[in-house]
């Protein structure tokens, strides 16, 4: 009886020391991942779509960059043969800008008229979205005024930039702009028809 009692103490001992085993943590790759919410879904698509709207502006920005460089290189080589014209030609050239075209303008018979020999120097308008701005430095040279005072206005393209056969012309500015971009062009040209152009981003 006493070995009997002996074994049945170390079968119930065993017993306890089995089912008292401390748990064993999981590692962390197999432990089970919260889903995302719905709200974190709506703010993570929201996101992705502020993003991307900002992307489709900066490339339509640089479109427009691209656009007003080729407008700004244009109106400069167009300046640059108007001088020369003028230079041989021994007449009287100016421009006529507004905010979305410019015209070039020969001076006969006292007034101030569109070349129409020339196609390339005729009234040009700009593509869409782009604006012209214009700054002239300094007094523009002295020209004589159209003999006809009394023509209509709407008639009359008024120059602001002159271009003279002595070589010089009005020390001017020409800013192109677009409203969707963060650039834009400075073409300037001094008193002696000297043409410089840059690009400024603006903030």
């Amino acid at each position: 009886m006493p070995r009997a009692r002996a074994i049945g103490s170390v079968m119930h001992s065993s017993q306890w020391n089995f089912t008292d085993k401390p748990a064993v943590a999981l590692p962390p790759a197999v432990r089970v991942c919260r889903g995302f919410t719905l709200l974190e879904l709506m703010v993570v698509l929201v996101l992705i779509g502020i993003i991307f709207s900002f992307a489709v502006l900066s490339i339509r920005g640089d479109e427009l960059a691209e656009t007003m460089e080729r407008e700004t290189r244009r109106l400069a080589t167009l300046i640059g043969m108007a001088s020369d014209e003028a230079v041989m030609r021994g007449e009287e050239l100016a421009i006529h800008f507004s905010d979305d075209s410019y015209a070039f303008l020969v001076l006969r018979a006292g007034n101030w008229q569109p070349d129409e020999n020339d196609p390339l120097l005729k009234t040009y308008r700009l593509p869409a979205g782009l604006h012209l701005r214009l700054e002239v430095e300094g007094e523009s040279p002295l020209l004589e005024e159209p003999e006809n005072e009394h023509e209509e206005e709407e008639a009359r393209l008024v120059p602001q930039v002159y271009i003279l056969s002595s070589g010089e012309m009005t020390a001017f500015s020409a800013i192109f702009e677009a409203n969707q971009s963060r650039y834009r062009y400075h073409l300037s040209a001094t008193l002696l028809g000297e043409l410089d152009w840059e690009m400024e981003e603006t903030f």
